[in-house]
């Protein structure tokens, strides 16, 4: 129930993020998008964060897209997007692809194989004039697998591999790959390009006011086919009861992820849709493996089992799902290898007692005091320090800003912090996203395996997966993969949030597809 003090203070919020003057109802082909975060500077190789990513989705193709035109129980299936099709060489290390013809960017620069090299130089060669250092760092996570890219005629591209990789196709389908304009990069070098984006994609930019609100028109020459609406606005609204009341009144038709308290609101307004497309993602505790106390794989098993993962949800309102292991619900990995960890208070008191943890522990973790998907941090925290006291370990908690907490825990984990809560969505879908948590490789600076975990054999199954050309046995290696790391527990496995969206009565098209993303194309107003 809303406090005479909080519903003003969300009142006026809503008012002064918002610049409200009409519901968007009286604008037939517009559709609002509520963003809970500011929208920031749009050029994809620099971006991070799912907000901005969910924006530059409209402006910019990839080579590769997911295809949400389909309901699955696992990650979405690839499709051909500025690519048509492509081929990969007997030995894994070339990829051949055939590229779309006669598509413009939105400034009318002809879309070609040069237009590819001029963006992939712009992330990898130095000597470019093209070359941006923050947006080469922000793409490692691509770049480090390729050897070399090559524009061979006009409609085909080409990408070698160091080593067979056969995670490439779905990390070129990350909205952080879609490709640029080379005549906008040449103009608008640094910050600028981010004010200036100019892509292929199914609307184009018309307004920038930045902590109000963002314009995109259709793009009419798209080469998918016009979208069905005529514009997409995405209004900022970081207060949550704030967005929910816009939702109310007609002032936003989408919020593409409601949290748990908005759900409770909004899902008795009978002019209301909820949908939960129920994308991989994962919240978790990561562990420091190298501090006193979660060094001990013992110690890190036993806090698995000490806590009660049907609490945490019953907290949330049934929006997330209790998760025990580290392959979450819509990850390319059929079937489940969710199930560890179950809570047991007694098994966990007799793995401390095995570890020679029979006296009081303390261990510090750092939390986000806010932000996207954060919105109960300090309950969560709650329930996590009564469980744990329960067995015997006190919980010490540093509550941070989110950016705060992400800029402190980037570098690694410092020694005097046992890990912190946190949670992770973007190329979840993935098998290889596992490599990306948990590879010892992936390590700072080099990734974000920011706990310091290594297991030998589970890197032993990344490297044999990562080669391997038969889907089948390749996903089974990753299973094997995720096993072991299961049973190491770098991490406490908490929940997966189910990311429910709300859209208005008057918005169709949209499917409930595995993904925090929508088909914007297929947005209509009813």
């Amino acid at each position: 129930m809303l406090t005479k003090r909080r519903l003003a203070t969300a009142l006026a919020c809503l008012v002064a993020s918002s610049a409200l003057v009409a519901p968007v109802s009286a604008l037939a082909q517009t559709v609002v998008i509520g963003s809970e975060g500011a929208i920031p500077p749009l050029d994809p190789h620099r971006m991070t964060g799912t907000p901005g990513l969910r924006v530059i989705d409209a402006i910019y193709d990839p080579l590769v897209r997911e295809d949400l035109s389909v309901v699955t129980d696992t990650a979405p299936a690839l499709k051909g997007s500025l690519a048509e099709s492509w081929t990969v060489s007997d030995d894994g290390l070339v990829y051949r692809f055939t590229l779309r013809s006669g598509v413009k960017f939105h400034d009318g620069t002809d879309f070609n194989a040069e237009a590819v090299q001029a963006n992939f130089a712009r992330i990898m060669d130095k000597a470019s004039p093209l070359y941006d250092e923050r947006a080469a760092g922000n793409m490692t996570f691509l770049t480090r697998w390729i050897a070399g890219t090559a524009a061979i005629d006009a409609q085909t591209f080409e990408i070698k591999v160091k080593e067979p990789f056969s995670g490439l196709l779905r990390l070129l389908s990350d909205r952080r790959s879609g490709i640029i304009s080379p005549t906008a990069m040449a103009a608008h070098k640094g910050d600028a390009m981010g004010l200036n984006p100019v892509g292929t994609g199914p609307f184009r930019l018309e307004a920038f006011r930045q902590g109000q609100q963002l314009d995109l028109k259709r793009n009419d020459a798209y080469w998918g086919g016009a979208a069905a609406v005529d514009t997409l606005i995405f209004r900022p609204v970081t207060d949550p009861t704030a967005m929910a009341i816009a939702m109310q009144t007609g002032q936003v038709d989408i919020i593409p992820s409601a949290s748990s308290q908005q759900i409770a609101q909004l899902s008795v307004d009978p002019s209301l849709q909820v949908q939960y497309p129920e994308p991989a993602n994962q919240y978790f505790v990561r562990l420091n493996t190298k501090a006193q106390y979660t060094d001990n794989k013992l110690f890190r098993q036993a806090l698995n089992y000490a806590v009660n993962r049907d609490n945490l949800a019953a907290l949330l309102n049934g929006q997330v799902t209790p998760l025990g292991g580290p392959v979450p619900s819509g990850n390319e990995l059929p079937g489940t290898t969710g199930s560890t960890y179950a809570y047991d208070p007694a098994k966990a008191k007799a793995l401390l007692a095995e570890a020679g943890f029979s006296t009081g522990v303390t261990i510090k973790l750092m939390a986000p005091n806010s932000g996207p998907g954060f919105g109960q941090a300090s309950e969560v925290i709650a329930l996590l320090q009564q469980d744990l006291g329960e067995v015997g370990i006190t919980l010490e908690p540093q509550f941070l800003e989110f950016a705060t907490l992400v800029s402190t825990e980037g570098p690694g984990y410092k020694d005097d912090v046992q890990g912190s809560f946190n949670g992770w969505t973007t190329g979840a879908d993935s098998a290889y996203w596992l490599e990306r948590m948990f590879a010892g490789d992936q390590q700072p600076p080099r990734g974000v395996n920011r706990g310091w975990f290594t297991n030998a054999e589970a890197d032993r199954l990344f490297t044999e997966a990562r080669g391997e050309s038969d889907e089948a046995r390749r996903l089974d290696l990753y299973r094997q993969a995720a096993e072991r790391i299961a049973d190491d527990s770098p991490w406490i496995f908490l929940y997966q949030d189910r990311l429910p969206r709300v859209l208005s009565a008057r918005v169709g098209g949209v499917l409930p597809a595995r993904s925090v993303f929508i088909d914007y194309p297929r947005i209509q107003v009813k």
